[in-house]
């Protein structure tokens, strides 16, 4: 059992990695810690786990095959987590909520439609309604106004064809090209290896050949 936590990478001041994790080069005034530390309080807290995963701080970046083994696998692991914490960094209300730009990047898609539980967390670490049980009405309306993704599709997303799906991910965005088409690999249900480097149409190709190659539909033409 453990928490996973789906984030934007901060803006203004650099993550802790897992370099600085394993060699304990830790700033505990960093803005980055501070993340860190929260998202792991709220996981005990709140879901009484004692595992948490982290993108920055789980992933050895330097080891291209851990980092590929990472990429391929991430979809199921939010999939698989007791709990996924959704922190929207600059969100303090629920009127803000649909404007936080965790709903305009090319990962959190997959870390919204992956996990089975998640809870959306404000700037200052407090969780609004659970809205994966509809106690607040106006969160899936929020949702689906931020990402076009309608309610009835967030846990099923076999329901929407294959180019609505690739509508919901076109106008997110990304920091390396490569990732529009690496973030959608769960999404699509399908696998290839990872190569940075290859450029984004290249990437994009090779995502659509495995799509195509894996299922009946025609859709993905449409």
């Amino acid at each position: 059992r453990y928490a996973i936590l789906s984030h934007t990478w901060l803006l203004s001041s650099p993550e802790v990695t897992y370099d600085d994790w394993h060699n304990r080069d830790l700033d505990l005034s960093h803005e980055g810690y501070r993340k860190l530390v929260n998202f792991c309080r709220v996981a005990e807290a709140d879901y009484r786990v004692n595992f948490g995963w982290m993108d920055t701080v789980c992933i050895d970046k330097s080891s291209s095959s851990e980092l590929d083994e990472s990429i391929r696998s991430m979809y199921k692991w939010y999939q698989k987590a007791r709990i996924c914490i959704n922190y929207l960094a600059d969100t303090t209300s629920l009127t803000e909520m649909g404007n936080d730009r965790w709903f305009t990047r090319g990962w959190t898609l997959q870390e919204l439609l992956g996990p089975v539980n998640l809870k959306f967390y404000k700037r200052d670490w407090t969780r609004f309604n659970d809205w994966v049980d509809w106690n607040d009405p106006h969160i899936p309306g929020i949702i689906q106004n931020a990402t076009g993704i309608p309610p009835e599709c967030m846990f099923y997303r076999e329901r929407a064809t294959i180019s609505v799906r690739m509508q919901w991910a076109a106008t997110r965005q990304v920091t390396r090209g490569e990732d529009a088409a690496y973030s959608l690999m769960g999404l699509f249900g399908v696998n290839m290896s990872i190569a940075y480097g290859e450029g984004a149409e290249r990437a994009f190709f090779r995502l659509m050949t495995e799509i195509l190659s894996s299922t009946k539909s025609n859709d993905v033409l449409d």
